[in-house]
C-alpha cells in the first residue's frame, strides 16, 4: 500500500471518528462536536492535531466504555496504522 499525504490522514482520521460516532447515534456525534467546541473551541476536524482533545471528551462521556469507541476508530484505520502519524494519533487516544 502506498503512501499518503499529511492532508489524506487527517481526512481518513476525521471520517473515521465521524463514522464511529454515527453508528452509536446521531445525537452521540452532536454531542462529541458540542463538547470539542465548548471545551477546546475547535472540531472534529481538529482531532487529528489534537488526539488528546478527543481522548478526553470520549472518556467523559463514554467513561470505561471509551475503549469500545477507540477501538471501532481503530478498525477503521487499521489498514492506515502503518503511517506513523495515524499509529501516533492511534496511540494517543486510547
Amino acid at each position: 500500500m502506498g503512501r499518503i499525504d499529511s492532508k489524506e490522514m487527517k481526512t481518513v482520521v476525521v471520517l473515521a471518528i465521524e463514522h464511529t460516532l454515527l453508528k452509536i447515534g446521531k445525537k452521540t456525534l452532536e454531542k462529541v462536536q458540542e463538547e470539542m467546541h465548548q471545551k477546546y473551541k475547535c472540531d472534529i476536524s481538529d482531532c487529528y492535531e489534537h488526539p488528546e482533545y478527543l481522548s478526553k471528551i470520549l472518556k467523559d462521556l463514554f467513561g470505561d466504555s471509551h475503549h469500545e469507541v477507540v477501538r471501532d476508530v481503530n478498525k477503521y484505520l487499521d489498514e492506515f496504522a502503518y503511517q506513523k502519524p495515524i499509529a501516533e494519533f492511534l496511540a494517543k487516544i486510547k
